[in-house]
């Protein structure tokens, strides 16, 4: 009897019986980092990390410094062998609040993803001008109608006429926008994708400009769209799987893997396109664990934090890059798990634990459940400031000023009657 065609045997399956059982999690081993002491201080002092980027060129580097409203641009060689960062600048620039993404347009333009500023395009400062110069004004803007309108993630792709397609994170308002940046002109832009979206975190898109990764940080899941499809209607031809709160990605430069980052654990996951391209449900071919659980353990203040947020892969060298509050720039040598991610494989506990979580997590995702989380906060705040209050109060210097209290509630009143 004929095989029917949907279970004809494929030499990829039978290898992959073959394998050997998965080991645990690996472990990344990071490259050397050869950097003056000023860049070396500078690195510490970024505080909260969101994103980072590499030029086109792969010689500049963007960090999105969430705490201090700045982005990082640093000058930077990259090889397999180890990494030097010769220089860190700090731009800023009015529109620049709560940068949350970054990307390149070429090696002396970038766009920034902000929470409060909006969407920026701005021009990076020549190399030898002095840092009191790296303040700039954007060439073009986009400001956030309200915080539900607020950008936090940004993919670039030059369009072939000079002109640059940008996708973007909208987190609030739960979309996917696509807008066209044409010289200094930067369009209000239109829905890419709606449906299924929850607080969207990251954007990448092939090189090849076929597929479009969007994390999806509350169905704890990663989208795989068709670009050719996007559009208010558009849904996903994959769902990748795995990952706590998926937060950076990036696809290799063939497409045929995804790196994502997992903010809610030290992992950064590697997952491996089926033969058939993009399709259907996936879990990560590999797992590498980047932070080591002390400095894991010092971020991890949510379930959502602690874990690489911003990552990079170079496609000359896969060199990979990931940003976090606790390590602002780390860089491994992922050629070997990118290339072969089952020699490193996953931790079959931890897909378990994903799942229960990811379970666990579907109740608390309701607008109902958060608003009372919310209010559960807010009560705590308050009571928290009614203890210190209580305390104030029953200090000696309290007691002793109560009369010159006293005499200015008098004085305020008298003048309020006038």
């Amino acid at each position: 009897m004929a095989v029917p065609e949907a279970l004809e045997l494929d030499p990829s399956a039978e290898a992959e019986r073959e394998r050997p059982p998965a080991p645990a999690t690996g472990v990344a081993v990071p490259l050397d980092l050869v950097a003056s002491d000023d860049v070396r201080e500078r690195l510490a002092a970024l505080g909260r990390t969101e994103d980072l980027r590499l030029s086109p060129s792969g010689r500049r580097l963007a960090i999105a410094c969430y705490a201090i409203d700045r982005i990082a641009v640093g000058e930077i060689e990259l090889s397999p062998g180890g990494v030097r960062l010769t220089r860190l600048e700090l731009l800023s620039s009015p529109v620049v609040r709560q940068p949350h993404g970054v990307d390149f347009v070429d090696d002396d333009t970038l766009v920034v993803a902000s929470r409060e500023g909006g969407l920026a395009v701005l021009p990076i400062p020549a190399g030898d001008v002095p840092p009191t110069a790296w303040e700039v004004r954007p060439s073009a803007v986009l400001r956030p109608a309200g915080t539900a309108a607020s950008p936090g993630s940004v993919a670039v792709r030059a369009s072939g006429d000079g002109s640059h397609e940008l996708l973007v994170c909208v987190n609030w308002a739960h979309t996917l926008t696509r807008h066209r940046l044409d010289g200094a002109a930067l369009s209000t832009g239109e829905v890419a994708a709606r449906r299924w979206l929850d607080v969207p975190d990251g954007v990448a898109i092939s090189h090849d400009g076929h597929w479009v990764a969007v994390s999806n940080h509350f169905s704890h899941s990663v989208f795989v769209y068709e670009r050719s499809s996007l559009g208010d209607e558009a849904e996903p031809v994959a769902i990748l799987r795995g990952a706590t709160y998926p937060h950076g990605l990036r696809f290799t430069a063939d497409g045929e893997r995804l790196v994502v980052a997992d903010a809610g654990a030290p992992h950064v996951h590697v997952f491996a396109s089926p033969a058939s391209g993009w399709r259907g449900a996936c879990y990560p071919a590999a797992t590498l664990a980047v932070l080591d659980d002390p400095t894991f353990a010092r971020g991890h203040h949510a379930p959502e934090e602690g874990g690489p947020k911003g990552l990079e892969l170079d496609p000359r060298t896969n060199v990979l890059l990931v940003t976090c509050e606790e390590t602002p720039l780390l860089c491994v040598d992922a050629g070997s798990v990118v290339d072969d991610p089952w020699r490193v494989g996953t931790d079959a506990a931890d897909l378990v634990r994903y799942e229960l979580h990811a379970i666990s997590a579907v109740d608390g995702a309701t607008p109902i459940a958060r608003l009372a989380r919310e209010l559960a906060a807010a009560s705590a705040h308050t009571e928290l400031l009614e203890a210190e209050l209580a305390a104030i109060k029953a200090t000696r210097a309290w007691r002793l000023l109560e009369p010159a209290r006293n005499a200015y509630g008098t004085v305020r009143r008298r003048t309020a009657r006038r």
